[in-house]
């Protein structure tokens, strides 16, 4: 018996904001978007998520835009402590953390790093510093984990 992927597909309707280049907030939740060359300013705008797996396609309603998603992700937690990580910089304000397929949302970090060693301050909420060996201070508001939709 033969299924197409197609018949897994999903759709889901939500609010985003864009939150950084590539990187839109679900309205409400502690959920990321992350697309693929998408430059829609977004706030607040009502879209439809066609995802299928771990990505999939957004539409924004008021402008009619469709973007392709990479991925969705999801706050994880995280106990408060320093951790030592190697991070990658995949958009703005945006860090891969190699080896745990968790990612730092960062605020105003200017760190362009690829596969950097860092060290990871956790605090309370999930939120805290990512510091640099080169001395730059980034702040961390949430770590995040790949979804599955």
């Amino acid at each position: 018996m033969a299924i197409s992927a197609s018949a897994f597909a999903e759709s889901y309707e939500m609010s985003l904001t864009r939150k950084g280049s590539n990187i839109y907030r679900v309205s409400g939740k502690q959920i990321i978007v992350q697309t693929r060359h998408c430059f829609v300013y977004a706030y607040s705008e009502d879209a439809i998520l066609n995802s299928s797996g771990y990505g999939g396609e957004v539409i924004f309603l008021d402008s009619k835009d469709k973007c392709d998603v990479k991925a969705v992700f999801g706050a994880s937690t995280q106990k408060p402590g320093k951790y030592a990580v190697t991070v990658t910089r995949e958009d703005d304000d945006w860090f891969e953390m190699f080896g745990s397929n968790s990612y730092i949302k960062t605020e105003g970090c200017l760190s362009l790093a690829l596969g950097e060693d860092a060290i990871l301050t956790v605090l309370a909420g999930n939120v805290g510093r990512l510091r640099f060996k080169d001395g730059n201070d980034c702040l961390v508001e949430a770590i995040y984990s790949k979804l599955r939709l």
